[in-house]
């Protein structure tokens, strides 16, 4: 094939992918993403078995920086309890917590709110607070660090609270604000 018509050949099979995703680069960055999830998990899983930090950050040595391997296990363990402790208010058609992972950082939640009253909501997020502590996860103001309640997210419809360990408020690195 000459320059040209390979040129044409390759212009035209790129036009066909969805934006985004035509270069090598964004496609093995949203793999390196998958990657660290399934990583994370996988960790989460071995530290609710038993094992230490230590032994788990160890056996993930080879991939990742002892630094960055306790930030991935840690960020792992605050959004995959999370995840557990909320599914009754994320649960389709009507969930209405939604939690933003941030990579190594701590995630966010938010409610969304139609046009119910200040009692439905109340009603609504019942025994949220409860159920996230029982996880050993708070919420917080993102700027101010002062912990919030339920009683928040019914009043404040533009809250989008970080999550954090209850047992160490400063293990997960926070998301810029």
């Amino acid at each position: 094939m000459s320059e040209g018509i390979m040129a044409n050949f390759l212009r035209r099979r790129a036009a066909k992918r969805p934006l985004g995703e035509q270069t090598h680069t964004y496609n093995a960055a949203k793999d390196f993403q998958d990657a660290m999830y399934a990583l994370g998990a996988a960790m989460v899983l071995d530290y609710r078995a038993g094992k230490s930090e230590e032994e788990i950050v160890k056996q993930a040595a080879f991939t990742l920086a002892e630094a960055d391997g306790r930030m991935l296990l840690h960020s792992s363990r605050l959004i995959h309890g999370a995840l557990d402790a909320l599914a009754p208010w994320m649960r389709e058609p009507d969930g209405l917590i939604v939690v933003f992972p941030h990579g190594t950082r701590a995630a966010t939640i938010s409610a969304g709110w139609d046009n119910e009253d200040e009692a439905t909501r109340r009603r609504r997020l019942s025994g949220l607070d409860e159920a996230l502590q029982a996880a050993g996860i708070g919420y917080r103001d993102p700027e101010t660090k002062q912990p919030l309640t339920a009683q928040d997210l019914i009043s404040d419809e533009r809250s989008s609270p970080e999550l954090y360990l209850l047992d160490a408020p400063d293990l997960v690195e926070s998301v810029p604000v």
